[in-house]
């Protein structure tokens, strides 16, 4: 006995079947019809080809690095434009340092996309000098001197001499990046709980720690290399790379006179210190 299948073209004949059986009935197809989006889940597209965001979308976190969404991620322009033939390609950052402070003062961060792939290729989109062709690539991008500076990297820091300041960024791996510095800062492994993370204050014995890393490193600045002497040692400030007060690590500690303590990302506060006026009464004509 031959039956002829219904036309399951017709919405009419599919919903009669889906009557049938229970189902939950369709709508016609026509012009208000829109297929659900697809969701790709965001470590995805973290993964991938990054996500684009504004200014206040993403944050720094007490070590200096980057969060959004509950992940560490790294930052980077996506659009170059390209001026008399040439391309100049960014650098990607992962911490928030001197540069990223620069470009939200001139609220230019509209341009960025946070992502956390480890492979250190980017998509980038090329646009031609009459901004009327663009071409999207993969492209390898090196990471921001400034952010190793930041989190001091291995002991990076953006005096050292530029040979050594190129090996150590040609030498730079994001796998070993995000073995110290966990993508994911939800699971348990990836930073303690609120319960039992230290606080971030300096120990009791502070003063100590400062005096003997400023003796140490024989009372000078180590970024603009101003010599001082031990009597004017309180011009002198420990800094912390990373912003934990608590890390004392040699390595995380940088000696700096007060100007260029207040130079340091989130730190203008410095310049309101007696010890900054004073500074600048007795030195400032000697820059």
């Amino acid at each position: 006995m031959n039956r002829e299948l219904p036309d399951f073209l017709k919405w009419e004949s599919f919903n009669s079947l889906r009557e049938r059986m229970e189902a939950t009935l369709i709508g016609p197809f026509g012009p208000k019809w829109q297929a659900a989006r697809i969701k790709i889940p965001l470590f995805d597209q973290l993964q991938n080809g990054g996500v684009d965001v504004g200014a206040d979308q993403f944050s720094e976190l007490r070590d200096g690095t980057l969060e959004y969404s509950g992940y560490r991620v790294l930052i980077y322009i996506r659009d170059i434009s390209v001026i008399n033939g040439e391309e100049t390609l960014p650098r990607y950052h992962l911490a928030y340092c001197r540069t990223l402070e620069n470009m939200k003062r001139a609220n230019r961060f509209g341009r960025y996309v946070v992502s956390n792939a480890e492979t250190g290729m980017f998509h980038v989109n090329i646009i031609n000098g009459d901004g009327c062709s663009t071409r999207r690539e993969m492209v390898p991008l090196k990471v921001c001197q400034n952010c190793l500076d930041r989190i001091g990297w291995n002991g990076f820091k953006i005096n050292m001499r530029h040979d050594d300041r190129r090996e150590s960024v040609n030498g730079f791996k994001l796998s070993d990046f995000f073995k110290q510095y966990p993508r994911d800062l939800l699971s348990k492994d990836s930073a303690q709980p609120a319960a039992t993370a230290p606080l971030n204050t300096y120990p009791f014995d502070w003063q100590r720690i400062s005096e003997e890393i400023r003796r140490k490193r024989k009372y000078k600045c180590e970024r603009c290399n101003r010599e001082l002497d031990q009597s004017a040692s309180r011009f002198l400030h420990v800094h912390h790379r990373n912003g934990l007060k608590h890390d004392n690590r040699e390595e995380n500690l940088e000696v700096l006179c007060v100007r260029c303590h207040a130079e340091e990302p989130m730190h203008g506060q410095v310049r309101r210190l007696p010890e900054y006026q004073d500074f600048d009464r007795e030195y400032g004509d000697r820059y």
